[in-house]
């Protein structure tokens, strides 16, 4: 018999992890003065922080992309005011989730999502995942984990990453936000990744990155027939100009696989869309939830 690896923090020291909750905290308060509730969810894995913005209206869970927080989803909530809105910290990422355990594969990322939703005791939320976490919401559904829809920016799984091309990006960013006013301010729009030009923002991810290396379980594609096997209406809404993605691959597997899948290309938008095209990617998930609720009525 297997046992679990015992999960150790990744922080490089507490000292650096105390550097990064003031600016993860600074930049939650630049943007609002209301914080939503905060609820530990115990799972098998650990203790996962969901970040709640109660409504009466559809149950919706927010999954980040790596090294990032359920502080990306800030601005979504509170413009779903009339949605019961929740976000998750993904577990082994720099925010609020305590592991207890390390996952050993792939398939138990979607493992400890189901266990969450369901410790919250949502039965078929509509899920929203950007980069990893799309991944995590389509690894969910395809074990069988309880969703109404699934909502996908440049998700994770669905196409080969291109891990070089994306590297350079990663790179580039970092650079345009280490640079004077006016340069940074055309990296962050060659780039398509206002980040870069957000001082509060960007100094949280960066401390982040150092502090907490990332250290991901390898997400290996989805095979044709794990997404054949997708019951629930998903649309994916991949960046026409993404660094990550071959995105003509990426629609065409969705339209080829996915019985009740969508997929289109945002124009002018890269791999970090849900922040330079807030409007449209709101106007996306507004469009699939909607349809799910029209089609059971």
């Amino acid at each position: 018999m297997t046992t679990k690896q015992q999960a150790t923090s990744n922080w490089r020291s507490p000292e650096v992890e105390a550097k990064f909750r003031l600016a993860d905290e600074a930049r939650w308060a630049s943007v609002t003065e209301n914080l939503p509730d905060a609820i530990d969810v115990p799972t098998s894995f650990g203790s996962t922080r969901v970040y709640h913005w109660p409504g009466t209206g559809p149950d919706i869970v927010f999954l980040h992309g790596m090294a990032d927080t359920s502080f990306r989803w800030v601005a979504y909530a509170e413009a779903l005011d009339d949605y019961n809105v929740y976000a998750v910290d993904t577990m082994g990422e720099p925010g609020r989730s305590v592991p207890s355990v390390a996952f050993e594969s792939a398939d138990e990322y979607g493992v400890w999502l189901t266990e969450t939703i369901e410790g919250l005791g949502l039965h078929a939320p509509h899920l929203v995942g950007h980069s990893m976490g799309g991944y995590l919401a389509l690894s969910s559904v395809v074990q069988g984990g309880p969703a109404g829809s699934v909502v996908l920016f440049d998700p994770v799984g669905v196409a080969e990453l291109k891990l070089v091309r994306f590297l350079v990006w990663n790179a580039m960013v970092a650079i345009g936000a280490y640079s004077p006013g006016p340069i940074r301010r055309w990296f962050a729009r060659r780039l398509r990744h206002p980040v870069i030009d957000d001082k509060l923002d960007f100094g949280a991810l960066a401390k982040s990155q150092r502090g907490h290396p990332a250290k991901p379980m390898p997400l290996p594609v989805f095979t044709d027939a794990q997404l054949a096997s997708i019951a629930q209406p998903v649309r994916v809404v991949a960046g026409a100009e993404s660094s990550a993605f071959d995105v003509d691959e990426m629609v065409q597997r969705v339209a080829e696989f996915l019985e009740a899948g969508t997929a289109r290309k945002l124009a002018d938008a890269g791999h970090a869309l849900v922040m330079s095209h807030f409007d449209e990617c709101l106007a996306e998930i507004r469009s699939a939830t909607s349809a799910v609720g029209e089609s059971s009525d």
